[in-house]
């Protein structure tokens, strides 16, 4: 996928940022078609640093431009945020989005009780580039979200978070979604965990 990426930019002249904001908007996209109700529910995002979080961002801006008020959650100081990512959540903040910036433990402790109250919850952690079990703070997120009430569904962003996108065991926690929403293609990852229930129903845009 990351190759496809490339090409796509430098074959096409597509930049990676306008990629990003397809990704987003692809999602939106997507929760407007199966919620009727999107501006009236509480909606969380997740994001990471990387690439996957700025598909949050995105997300999150265009759902804001929708009417609905997305509570954007931020597992990263600003400054490890870079490229892409780091332009859409300059984007966000632009914007007057809300924004909570959470690197340790105690600040996901008073931070967690949020998704008692979600009416949905936009899991955009982590993407196809995780190599290892996801350990620590986001290892917790992960857990957490899945022992959540299930009355608010989760949508991952392009692959759930935790997921070997190529169909290895991490031995880590990964989110259970009940949709993904993937880009270009399905990655055999997906395919591999859909009956293990953790990708939920799987769209590819």
């Amino acid at each position: 996928m990351r190759e496809a990426d490339r090409l796509t930019t430098e074959r096409f002249g597509v930049p990676s940022l306008q990629l990003m904001e397809n990704a987003g908007a692809r999602i939106v996209e997507f929760l407007a078609e199966q919620f009727s109700d999107l501006c009236d529910r509480r909606i969380l995002v997740l994001c990471g640093k990387g690439n996957n979080g700025g598909d949050g961002l995105v997300a999150a801006r265009l759902l804001r431009g929708r009417g609905a008020r997305p509570e954007l959650l931020l597992f990263a100081a600003l400054d490890a945020v870079r490229g892409d990512a780091a332009v859409n959540l300059k984007r966000w903040r632009d914007a007057g989005g809300a924004l909570s910036v959470i690197t340790e433990q105690r600040g996901w402790e008073a931070a967690k009780e949020s998704l008692a109250s979600a009416g949905l919850i936009v899991d955009a952690l982590l993407g196809t580039g995780l190599t290892g079990p996801v350990e620590g703070l986001l290892a917790d997120v992960i857990e957490d979200v899945n022992a959540r009430p299930r009355c608010a569904p989760v949508l991952a962003v392009d692959i759930p978070s935790g997921l070997s996108s190529d169909g290895a065991e991490t031995g880590g926690p990964v989110i259970r979604a009940d949709y993904t929403v993937t880009f270009t293609a399905p990655k055999v990852g997906q395919l591999l965990a859909a009956e293990c229930g953790r990708v939920g129903r799987l769209v590819v845009r």
